[in-house]
This record gives C-alpha cells, sequence and structure tokens, in this order.
C-alpha cells in the first residue's frame, strides 16, 4: 500500500504524506510460531446409503440426483451445498433432528464421493485450546497459516480439519489460508511407530498471546526464546519458561487448589480405608496420591511420558 501512495503522489505532484497505520500483525507477528502436537486423528465413519437415502434424492432434491446420474460434478456439488445449507435452517428450525441432519451430511458425503469431488476428511485432535491461543480465529475469523513440523521430505497423504481439547462446539478449526475446508497432512498411525506429530501456526503474535487469558481454563503454552547466532546451528535458545501448571491457573481464578488438593486426597484416602486397610489398599492410596500431585503441578494440556506438550 505504501509503495501504491508513493506512486500516485508522484503523477500527482503531491507531497508524501505521513502515513499512520495499525499494522501490528503485518510488522512484528512474524517474530513467533505456535508449536502442538496432534495426539490423534479419527477417520470418517462411510456412510452407507440406504433405500430410504436414494428415495430422498429422488421426491426432496430431483436436481442433485439428476446431476449425480449424468456425472454432472460442477452442478452437483452445487445442490448438495445448498441442500447442507437448507437442512441446516430446518434444523434451526425445529423441522429435522439432530439425527436426521447427520444422516443427510452423511448422504452429501457419499454423493461427492461417488462423483469423485469430495476426499475424506480426518478430523485431528490437538492438544490445544483454540480460544487460548487463537482468539482471532473465532472472534473475526483470521486465518492462520498452519503446516507440519515433521515430514516436511514426505508428501501428505491425508486431509484433516483440526479439533481442540476444550468442550467448546467451536474448538475447532475449519477454513484455512486460500479458501481450503482442510489442510493437507500426515497420518499419524504411520508416524515412526506411534511418534509425535507436531504442526505449527505462524503469524499469531502477541495478540493472540496476551488476549487468550485462561479461557477454558487451560493457561498459555510454554515459551522458548530462540535468537539468531552465530554457530554451528544459526540459532541458540536464549530462554525457556514453562506455561502455567494447572494450580495456578485454578488460582487465577479465585480457587484454591492447596485446599482442593488435600481435600480430593482425604477423600480418595477415605475410599480406601472403605475397602480394607491391607499393603495393597496402602500402594493404590499412595498412587492416587501422586496422580493427584501430579493433576496439579502440570500444565493442564495432555501429558506424554517424555512431559507436557503444548
Amino acid at each position: 500500500m505504501i509503495i501504491f501512495y508513493r506512486y500516485v503522489c508522484h503523477r500527482r505532484s503531491v507531497k508524501h504524506p505521513v502515513i499512520c497505520s495499525e499494522s501490528g500483525r503485518a510488522i512484528v507477528s512474524h517474530h513467533s510460531v505456535l508449536i502442538f502436537e496432534a495426539a490423534s486423528d479419527v477417520k470418517p465413519v462411510a456412510h452407507q446409503p440406504k433405500p430410504d437415502d436414494i428415495q430422498f434424492l429422488l421426491q426432496r432434491e430431483e436436481d442433485l440426483y439428476a446431476a449425480v446420474m449424468r456425472g454432472d460434478q460442477e452442478s452437483s456439488l452445487l445442490y448438495v451445498e445448498q441442500l447442507k445449507q437448507r437442512c441446516l435452517e430446518e434444523f434451526k428450525e425445529g423441522v429435522l433432528s439432530i439425527e436426521q441432519l447427520v444422516s443427510v451430511d452423511g448422504l452429501c458425503e457419499w454423493v461427492l464421493k461417488a462423483i469423485g469431488g469430495s476426499d475424506p476428511v480426518q478430523t485431528y485432535n490437538m492438544n490445544l485450546s483454540i480460544f487460548t491461543s487463537t482468539p482471532d480465529h473465532l472472534g473475526m475469523g483470521q486465518l492462520f497459516p498452519i503446516v507440519p513440523i515433521h515430514k516436511l521430505d514426505q508428501k501428505p497423504g491425508a486431509r484433516g480439519v483440526l479439533s481442540d481439547l476444550t468442550c467448546d462446539s467451536d474448538g475447532k478449526i475449519v477454513k484455512f489460508i486460500g479458501g481450503e475446508s482442510s489442510l493437507p497432512l500426515h497420518e499419524i498411525d504411520s508416524y515412526g511407530g506411534g511418534g509425535r506429530y507436531l504442526l505449527g501456526l505462524f503469524l499469531g503474535g502477541s495478540y493472540e498471546e496476551t488476549m487468550g487469558g485462561v479461557h477454558n481454563l487451560f493457561g498459555g503454552p510454554s515459551v522458548v526464546r530462540v535468537s539468531q547466532s552465530d554457530g554451528p546451528h544459526s540459532f541458540v535458545v536464549t530462554r525457556a519458561v514453562s506455561g502455567q501448571p494447572s494450580s495456578d491457573v485454578l488460582r487465577a481464578v479465585q480457587h484454591e487448589p492447596e485446599i482442593m488438593l488435600q481435600t480430593l486426597k482425604h477423600r480418595a484416602e477415605e475410599v480406601m480405608h472403605t475397602k480394607g486397610s491391607g499393603e495393597e489398599d496402602e500402594n493404590e492410596y499412595k498412587n492416587v496420591a501422586a496422580c493427584l500431585d501430579r493433576s496439579f503441578h502440570n500444565m493442564p494440556y495432555l501429558a506424554t511420558e517424555e512431559g507436557i506438550s503444548e
């Protein structure tokens, strides 16, 4: 834009103006990258068409049925999208049940697959809270570059959308840069015999870091500061700070984690006493108490044997 202003001023022989702009994301957001783990993936369940499905198409969607029969992919895609939107509105109005809406969605996927217009899209479960880490995605539909960090020398073999750890129905990313509704990703099961699969979200910047807060009672992720260096690897890690443990997150919303922990331990001890007082029960209580300790002192995110992953 600045170059365009300069060009116009030169052509019109106008003095260059003083330009004030709010360009924080464009100027400074490149400094950070959010790295998170895709903990698992869920493959779509194949929809098996039933006679009622075909009857539904014949009675309500004659244009879609005709387009599928003559192999008109472009028209079929248009009619499928219209059917989805219409059925969604009917569901909101109470005309269709949630079961019927799911059935229609499965039918649409089957139609798209039949005409070769849709690749199966998997859901990748992220060790992440969308509300906490990318609030602008939910608030204003901001799209961020997201790419795998692993397997960069291999071609992705799947398409996927991203779902986070929270119970929020909006805790997902289904729109991506370039107008895409899914990302090219790798199969998790085939990665190094079940190893970790990390993705990177770029151009988040300080806005996302400060606005997320402790929504969903997930604290911020751990922070590693990396600087350019003249060493053999051209970079050096200058600082590493772990994210908030669960106890600090609870304390931030006016809970008392120490009392909560002691109360849970006391209840566990009472349960063990009602079962008996043998050595096996004592060991079981110690294991439960140790697990509670770890839960309060670890971060709220999923933990692996190697540690906490954000």
